[in-house]
């Protein structure tokens, strides 16, 4: 696969403030990890915001996506929810309130619409080996 890069400014998720430290107003670090929680726990509103930031946020996918370095199924459920409702990536902590089996099915859900974005691209479709094998850091 070949990497793409872009510069940070030219990242959608940038803006939308997935590299922010303090969750949205009114909410504390718990409130934050909760809501991460109940949204990957919600397939179909899960499901709906993955298209989004593949169909919306061009530059950031073509980014992150081909970065064979990294955990790709934790930035799609990270960049989900920031552009849902705007918690930064930092709340990712919600994940591991999830059940083993919420966290199987989030996992696998992320990872179909990376796959979907990589047909879309001209990539070949991943496997959770793919994945795992190439990734260095758990962002989870």
């Amino acid at each position: 696969m070949e990497r793409i890069y872009h510069t940070w400014d030219k990242w959608e998720c940038y803006p939308a403030g997935f590299y922010e430290v303090h969750p949205p107003d009114g909410m504390s670090t718990e409130d934050a990890e909760i809501a991460y929680r109940d949204f990957l726990s919600n397939l179909d509103l899960f499901s709906d915001n993955l298209q989004r930031v593949i169909t919306e946020w061009k530059n950031s996918c073509e980014h992150y996506l081909t970065n064979e370095k990294m955990n790709r199924i934790a930035w799609m459920g990270q960049a989900a929810m920031c552009i849902y409702c705007g918690i930064p990536s930092r709340f990712r902590g919600g994940y591991n309130l999830l059940t083993n089996e919420q966290k199987i099915k989030a996992d696998q859900l992320a990872l179909d619409y990376i796959n979907k974005w990589m047909a879309n691209n001209g990539y070949q479709k991943l496997t959770n080996d793919d994945i795992k094998s190439k990734t260095v850091a758990d962002l989870y």
